[in-house]
């Protein structure tokens, strides 16, 4: 479900999103191929790793958690999709510190300096309509790959694994996509396989996304799931626009609160969560059956904010009958 309202918070310099894309220099530039691997369809198994070069991820504080990735379609994709909700019955995806992409193995495993964090694992399903095919340099997708667990950044190079058996659906669409290149963005490689051990050399075509971050902890609710919260972009140069608050992996149909304020702050909860900005502002929402809720704010023009948020979810099978999620924080530029 997805509910607008309007930014009146602070003013202050430019929001800055609490998102990079990689390649940096590709942000509003068309890559130069499409690649269908990380939502192919049925029969169609894939593994696929990037390694992201630290260089592009200045943007990500240290410390901070990543909590989401999107995608876009490529530049030839006349048809948005997918027409209806695909499903995947296992998706996975596992992110970690990784070797210098320049040293990159065709084992998956030894690209990673320790074990990655299995960032999430199970049943997904991409929405209807997810990729536009709008324009030439088409929309960001504004799913996020649903990740059960935020993944703190330690800083250097990030690997991310993408591991799925193909999806139900008979369709897929082809993502934008640039090459693998170690001294500048990093390098891909792939495997037709579900949770292949290894690949070809890491020389793919390399998926153009957007790393999405947060801060702080969540606090675990029913069957172990923790809320995450993803907000999508920022909107630049005193235009205006749509900033997307996006909250996931929760129950079906869940009511929700997100908590608007100023600042951080680590403050426990009567339920042992931790309350994460000062509470200025509340907005009731509904999570979808996927559980999914998004919270849409419209900034007027020449309005410039900076505002921190957090979702509070009600869970009967959570201590206290609620849980919470991570921080986000559109700070100044």
């Amino acid at each position: 479900m997805r509910l607008p309202i309007s930014l009146a918070l602070l003013a202050c310099p430019a929001l800055l999103a609490q998102s990079v894309v990689v390649p940096a220099a590709n942000a509003n530039a068309v890559g130069i191929s499409g690649l269908s691997t990380l939502v192919r369809d049925a029969g169609n198994p894939r593994t696929y790793m990037l390694g992201i070069n630290a260089a592009e991820l200045t943007g990500i504080p240290v410390g901070d958690v990543i909590v989401g990735i999107s995608f876009r379609q490529y530049t030839g994709g006349a048809t948005t999709w997918p027409p209806a909700n695909v499903t995947w019955t296992d998706y996975e995806v596992s992110i970690g510190a990784c070797v210098p992409t320049a040293a990159f193995t065709t084992t998956f495993a030894a690209n990673f300096l320790t074990p990655p964090v299995l960032a999430r694992d199970g049943a997904m399903v991409i929405p209807a309509n997810t990729f536009s095919s709008v324009g030439t340099v088409k929309p960001w997708g504004e799913f996020y790959f649903n990740l059960q667990t935020p993944v703190p950044y330690g800083g250097g190079d990030l690997g991310i694994q993408f591991s799925h058996p193909g999806s139900t659906a008979s369709t897929n669409c082809f993502l934008d996509n640039v090459a693998s290149n170690a001294g500048l963005h990093g390098v891909a490689m792939t495997a037709s396989v579900f949770q292949a051990p290894t690949g070809g050399a890491a020389t793919a075509a390399f998926c153009i996304a957007r790393i999405h971050h947060g801060y702080g902890t969540g606090c675990p609710g029913t069957g172990g799931k923790t809320p995450v919260l993803v907000e999508n972009a920022n909107t630049a140069g005193g235009l205006g626009g749509t900033i997307l608050l996006t909250t996931s992996n929760v129950q079906a149909g869940s009511a929700a609160v997100m908590v608007f304020g100023l600042g951080r702050i680590p403050a426990q909860l009567p339920n042992g969560c931790s309350l994460l900005t000062t509470p200025l502002a509340t907005l009731f929402f509904l999570c979808d059956p996927n559980g999914n809720g998004v919270i849409s704010i419209n900034v007027p023009p020449a309005l410039t904010a900076t505002f921190n948020a957090q979702a509070v979810v009600l869970d009967a099978g959570a201590f206290g009958g609620y849980t919470s999620s991570n921080g986000v924080e559109p700070s100044a530029l």
